[in-house]
């Protein structure tokens, strides 16, 4: 991939780009909320429409603004213990995105790498142990973070180009991030969603790294 051969920095997204959790990612929000089954539709349609919202507030939103209910300290409590309950153990597990974790293991020294999430920090950083790649990055961040703002400073304070910085995604807001950050962006997964964009890839699988 020619985008290789000028970058220095390469950054991932984790859901749905390194690994397939999208799914699943949805069924714990069905879970979340399985007591008001006559009000999913609404609630997935909002959630699904706000792919990198963090999941507090989306619960805050559907609570205070599709259910009309009191926001407790207790109902957060229980709305992150039954999504963790869904997600966690079932994002371990989860099948990588093809060729994923070997293209991780080939990135030449000469890289740096990070890994850019909207997953909350702390269980990002379990996942990515107990999955076995949390090596593989040299900066970690996860939620709560602002991923357009995150990625233009991490290329500011190590004075990289737009060239020199590569954003791994898999949804049209990564690569708006990407774009507003001054990133070049490398959408992973389905074509349509990528058409603006320069550079798309199915996987992982069969990316040449000897010329980058």
């Amino acid at each position: 991939m020619t985008a290789l051969r000028n970058a220095r920095a390469l950054i991932f997204d984790f859901d749905g780009t390194l690994v397939q959790s999208n799914n699943i990612k949805w069924r714990g929000f069905e879970v979340a909320f399985a007591d008001f089954p006559e009000r999913l539709p609404e609630i997935m349609a909002y959630c699904r429409g706000q792919h990198h919202t963090m999941r507090t507030d989306k619960f805050r939103y559907v609570y205070e603004h599709i259910l009309r209910l009191p926001y407790t300290a207790e109902v957060e409590h229980q709305l992150h213990v039954r999504f963790a309950a869904a997600t966690t153990q079932a994002i371990i597990n989860a099948e990588e995105v093809r060729g994923s974790s070997a293209f991780l293991r080939r990135i030449p020294e000469r890289y740096e790498t990070g890994l850019l999430s909207s997953t909350p920090h702390e269980v990002l950083l379990d996942i990515l142990g107990r999955r076995g790649i949390r090596e593989y990055f040299g900066v970690i961040q996860g939620a709560p973070v602002n991923k357009a703002s995150w990625l233009g400073t991490f290329r500011r304070e190590r004075a990289l180009s737009a060239e020199q910085t590569i954003f791994f995604g898999d949804t049209a807001d990564d690569m708006r991030s990407a774009q507003v950050a001054g990133c070049t962006f490398v959408g992973v997964g389905e074509p349509d969603v990528f058409a603006a964009a320069q550079y798309a890839i199915e996987d992982f699988r069969n990316i040449d790294l000897t010329h980058a």
